[in-house]
């Protein structure tokens, strides 16, 4: 099973776009090396989740797992409420912000970190460091790496945009309650002479009038008690016709978390590697028909377990779609509330902590810790369960292998100094004896003989350019 969410890379290779991220000095996890984002796979796991919306009228509203979305289109009433004007909306001394930012202006797959003044809850998890991207959305993943189209978005309209245009910019502030972003006037951008340069005069046809579609205006905000609003002015195509061929087109709000997987590298061995794997676990997507100008779509938190921050009330408390138990992997460390299933960042430590197991109702630490810190068969089917490395007899087994192969290279040095002896003697007999068969082969290939012909020397030359 394990093996198989390996293989299966079920998101597009379309949303493996990299974007270049800026640094920045207030956010430590923008400076992960490289050679750790090689490491990054995505999969989906078995109890992935997909919430779409299709097929409802012009205003409904749908209550998904961690959302309650309510769609707004086109209702010009309800745009000119939840619509905020950035640039009156800067000048006030409460907000911080910036009208313009460096690397994010005349940019293309560009991304900047920024850190919020406030906690804000994304699927109960408190985040105040988020990276906001070009192509119309924002990265709110814990690890930073060049794939940040994947998935952990919050994403108003993800698209092939940039901001060349004189009149194109990227507007954010934050009043320390809610942080607002405006993509302003940005463009689809697609280079027929790259990514498309495959496709059918029809299919460039298609790309080339989307360059000339004209530019896009909206907005997204984020509130200190998880809302989120998606807020459209200016959609001047329907953003179902946007192509996906250079750049992944979502629209919604997707999370995941990040296991390591343990992997033995030998049958019989005792040693083992750990692969990074980041599972999304839950997405809700916005119909892309239902988005046009003054539209407008809401995404209400739900309570989540993980917002229960002691024992008492994470036991007591009943919602609609979790069922909360506490979850306290080791007696040292500090535990933590969660659903049922485990599904949210922390699975690292629901897993490696037992946490699956029948929790009892009273906040006691379990009276067997061992079962606590040691993960054995009622998860071992899972695909984000540890695997125990060998056991004793296999442990054994594999030093009386060490041992023979040990053995092995003893007896090789052995032979090998025999025949150095064996040489050192011949050597010795021939010089001492120049009139025997011995004597006569050491003095033909004696050293000073051993000369290259002028004809065979050669050179070798470097050119540094």
């Amino acid at each position: 099973m394990l093996l198989r969410l390996f293989l299966n890379i079920a998101l597009a290779a379309g949303t493996l776009i990299e974007y270049d991220v800026s640094p920045a000095s207030d956010i430590q996890h923008l400076r992960q090396k490289r050679e750790d984002n090689a490491r990054w796979l995505p999969t989906i796991p078995p109890d992935y989740e997909v919430e779409d919306e299709e097929n409802d009228p012009k205003s409904s509203t749908t209550e998904h797992t961690y959302y309650n979305m309510t769609i707004l289109t086109p209702d010009p009433e309800a745009f000119s409420k939840y619509w905020i004007n950035m640039t009156e909306w800067l000048k006030n001394s409460s907000v911080v912000g910036q009208s313009k930012h460096d690397h994010l202006d005349n940019a293309y797959r560009k991304a900047a970190g920024i850190k919020m003044r406030f906690d804000f809850p994304f699927y109960g998890h408190k985040l105040n460091n988020m990276t906001i991207a070009t192509g119309g959305f924002c990265y709110v993943g814990e690890q930073t790496h060049s794939w940040l189209a994947a998935t952990q978005y919050i994403a108003p309209l993800m698209a092939n945009f940039d901001t060349n245009s004189s009149d194109s910019t990227i507007m954010f502030g934050d009043d320390g309650k809610k942080m607002v972003i405006q993509w302003t006037n940005v463009r689809l951008r697609d280079d027929l002479n790259g990514g498309n340069r495959f496709l059918g005069v029809k299919r460039k046809t298609f790309v080339k009038n989307q360059i000339a579609a004209g530019p896009f205006t909206f907005q997204l905000a984020l509130f200190d008690t998880g809302d989120i609003w998606f807020v459209y002015k200016d959609v001047p195509i329907p953003a179902s016709n946007i192509s996906d061929a250079n750049h992944p087109c979502k629209i919604g709000v997707s999370d995941a978390y990040l296991f390591t997987h343990k992997i033995k590298l030998f049958e019989e061995g005792n040693q083992a590697q750990s692969k990074r794997v980041i599972h999304e676990y839950h997405r809700i997507t916005v119909p892309a028909d239902r988005v046009v100008s003054n539209a407008v779509v809401v995404l209400k938190a739900l309570p989540t377990c993980l917002q229960y921050t002691d024992c008492q009330a994470c036991n007591n408390v009943t919602l609609n779609y979790f069922t909360c138990s506490w979850c306290k992997p080791k007696d040292n460390s500090p535990g933590f509330c969660s659903d049922h299933d485990g599904l949210h960042r922390r699975r690292q430590d629901w897993v490696e902590g037992n946490c699956m197991r029948e929790q009892s109702d009273t906040c006691e630490d379990p009276a067997d810790t061992s079962t606590a810190t040691n993960p054995t068969t009622k998860a071992a089917n899972h695909p984000d369960a540890v695997i125990s490395l060998p056991t004793d007899e296999k442990t054994k087994a594999a030093k009386s292998e060490t041992a023979k192969k040990g053995s092995s290279f003893l007896t090789i040095f052995i032979v090998l100094a025999i025949l150095a002896v064996a040489a050192g003697i011949w050597v010795y007999y021939a010089f001492t004896n120049p009139y025997s068969k011995s004597g006569q082969i050491l003095i033909k290939y004696r050293p000073s003989k051993w000369r290259s012909p002028a004809s065979q020397v050669r050179y070798s030359a470097s050119v540094h350019m």
